[in-house]
């Protein structure tokens, strides 16, 4: 996968959150993952713990969005995903305090109506609170379900051992008698530059994963017979740019969650922007943004934008 050459995906529709729901008082539409099923779009966010459920075709479906209250342990969810063989919907809380100075990865267990079931801890300690898991998948695979945990920092880490490009790492639990165990890790491909991990999907035999810093998006192909986790992906993938402004600047700055919705369109929401971002950030943030794949351009590498 060449850095100087990436495809470029085309917006097809985009719509505030604010513009279907109120966001009221303290409450920003800080949306953080998004899992599409049976036709709709199911949205949770990281500053509430109400879940937004909507028809795919918002726009003509004459049915208004509702909001769920998901009454878990969280006050607010990183990503969603669903478990087909269950029914079983599986929110991710990106870290909480175990024991003291000791911070794993949670997820909350709701039925298909959304009804709390159980709370489980993800095996895999972090230093801080603030850098976990960003992301949440279910691949079913060699006729087992597992559970994906994207870390937000390169190699898992925080700080500036995070930044180093090229050491994206997704961990995979499996389900044994109570407990989601750690069993394995797949490292993305040395030549995924991007500086942070903030979604991914697991959708017909590929795997994708978003970067918000770097705007842009990656999808690896699976082996049909892989040898292990370490040797579950076919080839480098491909390399996805989120579009660019008229003077080639990042302007979907604060992507969160992706879902696919066909082998060419896939949706992803957005957070809301921080104060040090710039406008033009500001302009497509806490929204949904429907995308599709188009021709192959030149762009600069990655690691030049802000």
């Amino acid at each position: 996968m060449m850095q100087d050459t990436a495809t470029f995906l085309e917006l097809v529709d985009d719509v505030k959150i604010s513009e279907l729901i109120k966001c009221a008082g303290n409450k920003r539409c800080e949306a953080s993952g998004v899992h599409l099923k049976d036709g709709y779009l199911h949205i949770i966010f990281d500053d509430d713990s109400h879940l937004l459920r909507l028809k795919l075709d918002w726009r003509q479906a004459g049915e208004e969005p509702v909001l769920l209250e998901l009454k878990g342990t969280a006050a607010g969810y990183e990503d969603i995903t669903y478990q087909s063989s269950t029914n079983r919907w599986y929110c991710l809380i990106e870290t909480a305090e175990m024991h003291s100075g000791i911070f794993m990865p949670r997820i909350d267990e709701f039925d298909e109506s959304f009804t709390f079931i159980k709370s489980y801890w993800l095996n895999f300690p972090f230093k801080t609170s603030s850098k976990g898991f960003e992301g949440l998948s279910i691949l079913r695979y060699a006729g087992n379900d597992y559970l994906l945990g994207l870390c937000e920092g390169n190699k898992c880490k925080s700080g500036n051992a995070g930044i180093e490009p090229g050491k994206g790492r997704i961990q995979v639990f499996k389900l044994a008698l109570e407990n989601w165990e750690h069993v394995g890790t797949i490292r993305l491909p040395k030549t995924v530059l991007f500086k942070d991990y903030s979604s991914l999907d697991f959708c017909n035999g590929c795997l994708t994963v978003i970067s918000q810093s770097s705007s842009a998006m990656w999808v690896g192909r699976l082996r049909a017979e892989p040898a292990g986790f370490e040797d579950l992906l076919k080839d480098d993938g491909e390399l996805f740019l989120f579009p660019h402004d008229e003077k080639d600047r990042i302007m979907y700055c604060n992507l969160e969650g992706v879902t696919w919705l066909g082998n060419d369109r896939l949706v992803v929401v957005s957070d809301k922007a921080k104060s040090d971002q710039s406008n033009r950030c500001a302009r497509k943030e806490q929204s949904i943004h429907i995308f599709k794949l188009s021709a192959v351009r030149s762009a600069h590498e990655l690691n030049r934008y802000e």
